[in-house]
This record gives C-alpha cells, structure tokens and sequence, in this order.
C-alpha cells in the first residue's frame, strides 16, 4: 500500500463511520494494543476534539439542555458529520439544520423549536469573530460618481457582519443565558432581528427592527440603489454606512 493510500485509509477511519481492514493489516500490535486498539485511541481524542469544539460555539445551547444531554447530541452529529476541513474553527456550521431535526423528532424537544435558530445566531456569532473586518466605505468616491451611476450601484456589507431574522425571541433567550443574565423562565412570543457585528475586536449582538433587517437583506441579494429608493429604505443607508455596516459599492455597467 502507498504512503498517500494509507494516509487516506487513515483519515477514513478517523472519520468514526468508515474502517480499513487493509489499513489494520499494515500496522503492527504497539505493546499490548492491536491495531484497532490503537486507531480507537485516534478515534476517541477526535470525537473529543469535535465534542469540545461544538460545546466552545454553541454554549448557550450546551446551557439550556444541560451538559448530558448535550453531549449525547453532540456525539450523534458527530457520527453523521465527520469533520472534512484542516480548520477545526469551522466545523458545526450545519449544527443548526441537525438540531432543527432533532426537534422535531424527539417528543423530549418539542418545546425547544426556537433552538435551531439560537444555534444559527450562536454560529453567526462564531463565524464573525473570525471574519475579516474590511475596508472602510470610500465616501468620496462614490460621491464622485454620476447620478446615473450611484442609482445604479451595488452596496457591499462587511464581511465580519451577519444577520438573521427568527419567529422566537432568540437575541432576549441568548442574552437571559450569559453570565449574570439571570435564569431563563419563559419563551416569549415575538420574533426578533438582529446582527451581529464586530469592530475593533470586539463582537456585538444587536437588534434590528424589521426594516433595517429588510434592507441589510436587500443588500446582500445585490439590490441596487434605485430599487432600495422605490422600496422606502434608502433613509438608513447613511446610518449603516456610518456604523461601519455598508462598507463598499460597486457600480453596474449594464
């Protein structure tokens, strides 16, 4: 067997669903570990990698089902979804699909439908941190362009700001489990916008009213300047940009 297929068999058993029984016929007992032995070894410090990995993303969940029932969850995500990135810092981005069905399938979680909603504000807030901050709005330059070339020009959002919008009141629940944001009592009614932003190394959850949130969505479809107008939403574009939001443009030459 190759060097590069054994790395692959490797990584296959790595993986927690798939085994190699021509990868255990090259390897030789360690002491008294077989093979098997041995890549369970392996296989037990990755799913305590992943474990560990999700439990540091997602702790509001981790706090709100309890640490059992957490892991128990956790452990089932992580058979059916092996990490295939070098970059642990990205694995659990599709945790919130995987708790959304888990919510409907287990009869213990019906009352926990706002999760995966929480969970995609708690990756947001992950993903952001590590997000680069971008450049700074050229004011000028667009100022400098012809009338005809500003209705016609594209905003860009910064890279390290996300945004999402939820029937569940996520941004109150995620606030009421921090440190010193007292015990959770009840689940509200109302949804809730908000992004999640950070600037000088610093990350912030903020709520949006609806039309702020429209507009950041409009943004990101690639909505031009004169459709944001005729839409009622071009008064918030100063205030965006100057929070650091909107951070670049481009104009369309169609």
């Amino acid at each position: 067997m190759s060097l590069k297929l054994m790395q692959e068999n490797f990584i296959q058993q790595l993986s927690l669903n798939e085994s190699s029984d021509s990868l255990l016929a090259y390897l030789e007992p360690c002491g008294n570990l077989f093979p098997d032995q041995q890549l369970a070894i392996y296989k037990n410090n990755v799913r305590g990698a992943l474990q560990t990995s999700l439990a540091q993303v997602y702790p509001v969940c981790r706090k709100i089902l309890g640490e059992n029932y957490f892991k128990q969850l956790a452990s089932v995500y992580i058979r059916s979804t092996p990490s295939r990135h070098h970059d642990l810092n990205s694995y659990g981005d599709s945790f919130s699909d995987f708790i959304f069905t888990q919510c409907q399938q287990r009869d213990e979680l019906n009352d926990y439908l706002y999760l995966s909603d929480l969970v995609q504000l708690e990756w947001l807030y992950h993903s952001v941190y590590y997000a680069a901050e971008g450049a700074v709005f050229d004011l000028s330059g667009f100022a400098n362009l012809s009338e005809q070339q500003q209705v016609k020009s594209f905003f860009q959002l910064a890279p390290c700001l996300k945004f999402i919008s939820s029937d569940y009141p996520i941004l109150s629940i995620w606030q009421i489990n921090q440190e010193g944001g007292g015990d959770q009592q009840t689940i509200f009614s109302q949804s809730e916008s908000c992004c999640v932003f950070r600037k000088n190394n610093q990350t912030e959850m903020i709520r949006v009213e609806t039309k702020v949130y429209s507009l950041l969505a409009l943004i990101k479809e690639g909505t031009t300047l004169n459709e944001i107008v005729q839409k009622g939403l071009a008064a918030y574009l100063a205030e965006l940009i100057n929070q650091g939001w909107i951070n670049g443009f481009k104009v369309s030459h169609v």
